[in-house]
């Protein structure tokens, strides 16, 4: 499963840098409706940039964590060095598990905002 990972990682390695951006812009138009709008009319665009906040750092962490795991334990390497491999690799299978609930977490935080926002804003 990590190595799985670890390839979609490596494939959309591209992505980090856009995302970054994308956070950031998203993070300045919530502060922005936050704290400096002094009208309602601009509140519509709060809920769809939190949405976008939440995908924008979970593709970042997503590329950034698994785009590194190491490599399964070969037969040459002495007991302790296996130990310390296996051990590094459980790490990365117990934060796989945690991203894919986190996952899973966004995809139900994104409909429930999506399904409130356009049952303000939609028609």
């Amino acid at each position: 499963m990590i190595d799985k990972l670890q390839g979609i990682a490596q494939a959309i390695q591209i992505l980090r840098l856009p995302s970054i951006i994308v956070g950031l812009i998203s993070l300045a138009s919530m502060v922005a409706i936050i704290f400096i709008s002094k009208s309602h009319e601009s509140d519509r665009f709060l809920i769809p940039s939190i949405v976008v906040l939440l995908w924008a750092i979970s593709t970042f962490t997503f590329i950034v964590t698994f785009r590194s795991v190491p490599k399964k334990a070969n037969k040459s390497m002495k007991f302790f060095s296996k130990l310390k491999r296996n051990i590094n690799r459980g790490w990365y299978w117990f934060i796989g598990v945690v991203f894919f609930g986190t996952t899973v977490a966004v995809m139900f935080v994104t409909f429930r905002m999506v399904s409130i926002w356009l049952g303000s804003y939609g028609s």
